[in-house]
């Protein structure tokens, strides 16, 4: 199978998870198998809760990119 690229962007280091499973870490450029994952983060407080990612046609020079964002603060 293929190694394909991803890097996940969000403003501090969080882990990532792909299918429920540690890869790395965000900010920095990933490698997996050609696949579709589930990309998460550890911990809360991050939007969208979850991404649909298709890994294919990457390469080190041009991963695939996806974006977390703080989630906004709960009213009290």
């Amino acid at each position: 199978m293929a190694i394909q690229y991803l890097l996940v962007i969000f403003p501090e280091q969080r882990a990532v998870l792909a299918d429920e499973e540690s890869v790395g870490f965000t900010n920095h450029t990933l490698m997996l198998p050609a696949d579709e994952y589930v990309i998460t983060l550890g911990g809360e407080g991050y939007q969208p809760t979850k991404q649909n990612v298709v890994l294919s046609g990457t390469s080190i020079v041009k991963p695939k990119v996806i974006f977390f964002t703080p989630a906004p603060p709960v009213a009290a």
